[in-house]
């Protein structure tokens, strides 16, 4: 059930949160206008009590967070109903998983991430002890402050901001929720800049007692490409609503978009092994696509074109000669099925 999935979870969630930040906003912005300068904070707050946009606005709070409350039961009886079933009924693998890998923070080895992480973690627990300790005192010590940061809401809201809307001093309400967001912006850039300074303190520590090895490929040869990918999605008219509605996929996709664009304009063909085809791209993860046929209408003498599964990939090479080659290797290794 897809309404039901851990994604649509997770764009759900995140869209109701940022419901509530904007509502949040909303109040406060009513506060500002509603009452007008000089009025006594008795008075003003009266003024915001009645007026019927701020009623509305706490409606919508109440209900976003009832909303978020049933999402996560929801969640939680749909995993548990899941698990359950999974163990009453097991189904079996027809098909082996194809592997996704991940680059190494610290030796810059593509590693294979493996069920929910569990190889990229074997991985640096057996290759990095000491990065991996650090890793986890860090991710405990962020989690806790923001636990802490998340149970402070409730004291500035007890202590703060519900007797400022009463006595209308809007000002206070500002500095408040000013202050709170400010907070846990300041936290997160600490959070970043501290996580990332201690990966760059392992990683100059593992590169002086490792000198780089070279790297070997497959029968692609290393050959030097751009590829290019016309993707073909369906629609999903379920989650279209949702899609539409939700502001980090409207404002992030078409970043992703780009950068998954920018990352494949420079890549290093490795293999084509297995009906998938293997390469780096330009930042040196190892990464594929699994490729269903030759598109020979379509190629030419300066590209190769490959259907997948959803849409078509483009080959283009610095040269003829490595463009050939790799047309040569794809011919060979791909059997034609009749459609």
């Amino acid at each position: 059930m897809k309404l039901l999935s851990l994604k649509m979870w997770r764009r759900a969630m995140s869209l109701l949160a940022f419901l509530f930040g904007l509502t949040v906003l909303y109040l406060i912005y009513l506060a500002w206008s509603i009452v007008p300068g000089g009025t006594k904070p008795q008075t003003a707050g009266g003024l915001v009590a009645k007026d019927p946009r701020s009623v509305l606005a706490v409606i919508a709070l109440a209900g976003e967070l009832l909303a978020g409350l049933g999402l996560f039961g929801t969640r939680l009886a749909y995993f548990a109903y899941e698990k359950v079933t999974g163990l009453r009924h097991p189904k079996p693998v027809t098909k082996s998983l194809v592997l996704s890998f991940r680059r190494c923070p610290i030796c810059n080895d593509n590693v294979p991430f493996g069920s929910l992480g569990r190889g990229f973690r074997g991985h640096l627990r057996s290759e990095h002890p000491d990065y991996w300790r650090s890793s986890m005192r860090w991710s405990v010590a962020m989690g806790a402050v923001f636990v802490g940061w998340l149970i402070g809401f409730f004291p500035l809201l007890v202590l703060v901001i519900v007797p400022a809307s009463r006595t209308g001093e809007a000002a206070i309400m500002l500095y408040g929720f000013v202050g709170y967001f400010g907070i846990g912006f300041t936290v997160t850039i600490l959070g970043a800049w501290s996580g990332r300074a201690r990966r760059r303190r392992f990683r100059e520590e593992w590169q002086e007692q490792h000198p780089l090895h070279e790297r070997t490929y497959g029968n692609l040869k290393g050959i030097p490409a751009k590829l290019r990918v016309r993707t073909g999605v369906p629609v999903d008219v379920a989650t279209l609503p949702l899609r539409l509605l939700h502001p980090v996929l409207l404002l992030l996709e078409p970043i992703v978009l780009l950068f998954a664009r920018f990352s494949m304009r420079k890549v290093t063909l490795d293999k084509f092994e297995e009906g998938r085809l293997w390469f780096y791209d330009r930042f040196g993860t190892f990464t594929s696509f699994e490729i269903k046929n030759l598109l020979p209408e379509q190629s030419s003498a300066e590209r190769i074109v490959l259907e997948l599964k959803k849409g078509s990939l483009e080959i283009r090479a610095e040269n003829s000669s490595d463009l050939e080659t790799v047309r040569n290797v794809l011919s060979t290794a791909i059997i034609k099925t009749p459609a």
